[in-house]
């Protein structure tokens, strides 16, 4: 029986044609084509691989790399829905809108799925070495002066040391501690592809998008003999597609010293030297007239304070960025100005900088990344170091209100600390880096791309000082002159073929490269003493006496790699890399090495039979194994070399050279052999994620310098030899402790922590199994080690008879019998605790709700012990000509046991004083407020935020010197800084 006849089926399809013709030709008239960028919502950082969907329909597709996303929908009114793991949804009307962006917030931890690894980008979950990278959030929301600050304590296996304070800071970087005795041991920085040889204090923070730490041999194999103390990659910001976005972050911030010790005053200053020379009871004949003077008058000179300021911060930074389907554009400028602590002490940094990308054809892009910078560090600080040492018995200024240029006339050598104030003094740093690249998607060859890199940094430095007659430097040779100007060009060029292809489950990745590098480095000054005036100084008035001095520097490296992923089914992981160098500055016989590594991975987590993929989301095992280089020595070091030896023959100039070193053709790279086993893990959609590695490396063929006869007149020459020995454990640990869920209102407290420990020995020195006790390098010991007599105390009255076996009396220092053999000799002389620290740790909780942000950041050295030089015993020179800090001193009526009497020979052997330098600091205190966005769009911004951030805040630890952190404990004292700043983009 038939449902329908023929008939009647005809008129039905009768009715409905013209409404189904209808609504097709509607539907398509409504297709629309919307273009978009993808973005977690405050750093504006891509997300990469989200699911953009439109809402109640099956149309979608995901972000490719940069967060980008083209997708036809039905119609210019419908909603996406995007999605990401680890990240809220977010619902976007259309409402006609053609081109979007969607910021996504994040619920869990999550790092950056895509990631810089050298020569290109992975997504996280394919890497298979050991990298990790800084939170973008410490280099745009704090207030960092230099790069290096945003990673001080903030990843495990990076140990960030601020060893000179002031306006520029001094910081020092090692990866993983230290392999070489006498090499440098800085990292290798890589800037927008390109090895940067310049200051991390001439990039501007928030101009970089992310910074990626290579730490193991695998990963950091792909820069051979320059990567075996590990590698820091910098990427900046790059342009977006839309509408232009205009970015403003600006702060203003005052400092002071965190912490000083007390000096003495001036009477106890008369005390001390009363004693110290002993005057006996008329203590007035052991004081110049100046000092008996000025102590009746009640002079009482503070010199630290006299050299010290309120510090004063300030950086202004606007960006713009957009761009269309071929253009992306970042444009950015910004000003620095510090006023230090300590008077004269100052910088101001100006950086421009201009990054764009450009699609010419389907099959062509190019573009390029430039900043110019201008670094000036004119004007000379107080000297600290005569502040330390500085007779609180003297004034700093004249019967005028100048600066004294003889404080003290009875000693005219003594330096006035604010002498260096009256110095003429010119140090202006201009530098261009740019780097350039052109990549060819190849026609007809899926998956293979060339690209070709063109880097060139060139940088001058012109630095020119003057000492005229109102100082106690030129005053005695008629005014001093040193001019000098540093001109360096450094260049490459890298051509680099990529072939990615999926077939299936397997994946395949190799990257092939040629580079070239070269640098050149030319100075040229000139020394001038004796000038008729201090009106024109070193600018025009010629000097009595020149001395011309000039210098050139070249070198070139050629290098070939050769780098193979392979991945099958996200679940197992294979990296294979070679890399050839050839250096210029090493031996004619060793001119090139090779630098192989092998790294593999499992993804556990993603097989079919792994038994908790409802709490474990990332289950990963890496093992890799493979050498680097450190490319050690400068250009020349193994040539012979003369110097100059210039005479005059009568009345005739004559050259003349001497031998200052003996060439040796076979010097090549240290080489490091290293292993790395590690494992990432994610728990409940990476809430909790943890990193652990642990590593050993070996280095031979260290560079040395070896003791040699001294019948060539030279006594010393640099081979390869020796051996060290380098292991360690790293853990990074972030966590999302409490999320409401909430958008706005939701209380959020994240938690990031991270502890290493690293252990390096030396294994062997000249092959013989000796010390070298010059040096202070022992076989199976750390490469820095405290060496010295061991205080015992201090020699008391009871003790006579015995100290005096020792040829010691009471209140001398007592030095350990640490042979017992009942004398105290070379021989006794040993370790004293460690240089290196047990571990480093640092911790930061964030807390989040309604739109404030409580950050505090702690970070912590331990097991370190130092000599502390403040407590020094022979520093004050025997008639007392300098000050020291206060302290009680050994008396019979205070037989202390912890510092000898005040006496020029109580310590005859000059024990140090160590003490345990270990410290907890604060380094970061900060409250943001984040303004509502229907606030923010009242002022046509589309997110703005307040911040203020103590940074220094405080400091524990039973360090009694400057600073345990501080390389030098009579400098400049480390600043303590409360800084108030907004950002805003519109």
């Amino acid at each position: 029986m038939m449902i329908f006849s023929p008939r009647s089926l005809w008129r039905v399809l009768q009715i409905l044609a013209p409404a189904v013709l209808l609504l097709a030709a509607r539907e398509g008239r409504a297709q629309v084509t919307v273009r978009g960028t993808v973005v977690v919502g405050q750093t504006g950082e891509p997300v990469p691989n989200a699911n953009v969907a439109v809402a109640g329909t099956r149309v979608g597709t995901q972000t490719n790399d940069q967060g980008e996303f083209t997708l036809r929908v039905p119609g210019p009114n419908d909603t996406l829905v995007v999605t990401r793991l680890g990240y809220a949804p977010s619902r976007l009307p259309l409402r006609g809108q053609t081109l979007v962006t969607v910021r996504l917030e994040r619920t869990a931890v999550v790092l950056s799925e895509i990631v810089t690894v050298g020569y290109g980008t992975q997504k996280r979950s394919d890497i298979t070495g050991s990298v990790t990278s800084i939170n973008q959030e410490r280099l745009e929301n704090k207030p960092n002066v230099n790069v290096a600050q945003a990673l001080e304590g903030a990843l495990p296996g990076v140990n960030v040391t601020t060893s000179g304070a002031g306006a520029e800071q001094t910081i020092d970087i090692q990866i993983r501690g230290r392999n070489s005795i006498s090499a440098s041991t800085a990292p290798l920085v890589v800037v927008d592809g390109i090895p940067y040889n310049g200051s991390l204090s001439e990039l501007n923070p928030n101009d970089i998008q992310s910074i990626e730490i290579l730490k193991d041999a695998s990963s950091t194999a792909i820069y051979g003999a320059r990567g075996s103390n590990g590698v820091i990659l910098v990427t900046s910001k790059r342009g977006t597609e839309g509408k232009p976005t205009v970015s403003y972050s600006g702060y203003v911030g005052s400092a002071n010293y965190t912490n000083v010790p007390r000096l003495m005053n001036a009477q106890e200053f008369a005390d001390f030297k009363c004693v110290r020379i002993n005057a006996g009871a008329n203590c007035s004949t052991a004081l110049t007239a100046t000092e008996q003077k000025n102590l009746a008058a009640g002079v009482n000179t503070n010199w630290l304070d006299v050299a010290m300021r309120t510090g004063k911060t300030q950086q202004h930074d606007v960006s713009v960025r957009g761009g269309s389907t071929d253009t992306k554009y970042f444009l950015g400028g910004s000003y620095l100005g510090v006023d230090g602590i300590g008077l004269g002490d100052r910088i101001d940094r100006l950086t421009v900088r201009a990054n764009l990308d450009q699609k010419l054809w389907s099959w062509l892009n190019i573009g390029t990344n430039t900043q110019v910078s201008d670094m000036d560090r004119g004007g000379r600080a107080a000297t600290f170091e005569s502040a330390f040492f500085a007779n609180p018995l003297l004034t700093p200024y004249d019967a005028n209100g100048n600066i004294a240029v003889v404080p003290w006339p009875e000693d005219p050598v003594t330096t006035n600390p604010l002498d260096a104030l009256n110095a003429v003094d010119d140090d202006v740093n201009k530098r261009l880096f740019s780097s350039n690249y052109l990549r060819l998607t190849v026609p007809r060859v899926k998956g293979l791309t060339f690209t070709m890199n063109g880097g060139l940094d060139v940088a001058t430095r012109e630095q020119a000082t003057y000492w005229g007659l109102n100082t106690n430097t030129g005053r005695s040779v008629n005014g001093q002159s040193s001019v000098a100007n540093t001109d360096r060009t450094d260049w490459t060029w890298e051509n680099i073929l990529r072939y990615q292809r999926g077939f299936g489950k397997h994946n395949l990745d190799f990257t092939g490269l040629l580079s070239r590098q070269g640098s050149d480095l030319e100075v040229n000054g000139v020394n001038g003493t004796g000038y008729p005036n201090d009106v024109l100084n070193f600018r025009s008035t010629v000097p009595l006496l020149a001395t011309p001095v000039a210098s050139v520097t070249q070198y070139n490296l050629v290098s070939q790699m050769g780098r193979l992923n392979y991945g099958f089914d996200e679940r197992y992981l294979a990296t294979f890399t070679v890399r050839r160098d050839g250096y210029s500055g090493f031996g004619a016989n060793n001119k090139y090495g090779v630098f192989p590594s092998a790294a593999l991975a499992w993804n556990a987590a993603n097989e079919k039979f792994f038994p908790w993929k409802h709490a474990v989301n990332t289950l990963k095992v890496r093992l890799t194994y493979g050498q680097n280089g450190n490319q050690a020595i400068r250009p020349y070091q193994t040539l012979a070399q003369l110097d100059d030896r210039s005479y005059l023959n009568g009345d005739t100039p004559a050259a003349g050279y001497i031998p200052v070193s003996l060439g040796n053709p076979n010097l090549k790279w240290e080489t490091t052999t290293s292993g790395n086993l590690g494992v990432d893990l994610g728990l409940w959609n990476d809430r909790v994620h943890a990193t652990l590695d642990a590593y050993r490396a070996n280095t031979r063929d260290l560079l040395l310098r070896r003791t040699i006869s001294s019948v060539h007149g030279i006594t010393s020459i640099t081979q390869n030899i020796g051996k060290t020995a380098n292991k360690g454990i790293e853990l990074q640990l972030s966590t999302i402790n409490v999320d409401r869920n909430g958008t706005r209102g939701g209380f959020r407290w994240q938690s990031d922590f991270n502890i290493s420990a690293n252990r390096n020995r030396i294994v062997d020195l000249y092959g013989d199994a000796t010390d070298d006790l010059a040096n202070g390098w022992f076989i199976g010991q750390p490469i820095d080690v405290n060496y010295s007599y061991k205080f015992a105390g201090i020699w008391q009255v009871a003790d006579s008879a015995l100290a005096a076996s020792f040829g010691a009396k009471p209140g001398w220092v007592r030095i350990q019998d640490t042979n017992g053999d009942g004398k105290i000799d070379p021989t006794d002389r040993t370790l004293i605790g460690s240089l290196q620290p047990d571990y480093i740790a640092g911790l930061q909780n964030s807390f989040r709700y309604r739109g404030f942000t409580l950050s505090a950041y702690v970070y912590t050295v331990q097991g370190v012990t130092r000599s502390n030089i403040l407590l020094g015993t022979n520093q004050v020179f025997s008639d007392v000509r300098r000050n020291t800090v206060f302290r009680q001193y050994w008396t019979r009526a205070n037989p202390i046991d912890t510092y000898p009497e005040n006496s020029n020979v109580s310590n005859p052997l000059s024990v140090p004083f160590y003490e345990d330098a270990s410290f907890v600091r604060l380094r970061d205190l900060s409250l943001s407020y984040d303004l509502p966005r229907t606030f923010a769009s009242r002022l046509g911004a589309s997110s703005a935020r307040v911040y203020v951030n103590g940074r220094n805040l405080k400091t524990w630890t039973k360090w009694t010197g400057l600073d345990p952190e501080l390389s030098n404990q009579r400098a400049i004292p480390l600043e303590r800084t409360v800084t108030g700043g907004i950002n805003v983009t519109f």
